[in-house]
């Protein structure tokens, strides 16, 4: 149970440090809304990369 925890934990502070990074300004300084295909791509890839290096286990 542990390690599913450790894995959530990582994949969601990952999952947050690219939406901080990659989310669109507008111009008066806050975040424009809508969908965001770069940032998708960005998750899916980075998600992809956590799960093949650190796969879920049964055991």
């Amino acid at each position: 149970m542990h390690f599913d925890l450790a894995h959530a934990a990582v994949s969601a502070i990952v999952i947050g440090i690219l939406v901080f990074l990659l989310r669109d300004k507008d111009g008066n300084g806050g975040t424009k809304a809508g969908w965001n295909w770069r940032l998708f791509v960005a998750v899916f890839f980075v998600m992809f990369l956590i799960n093949i290096v650190w796969p879920f286990d049964n055991v």
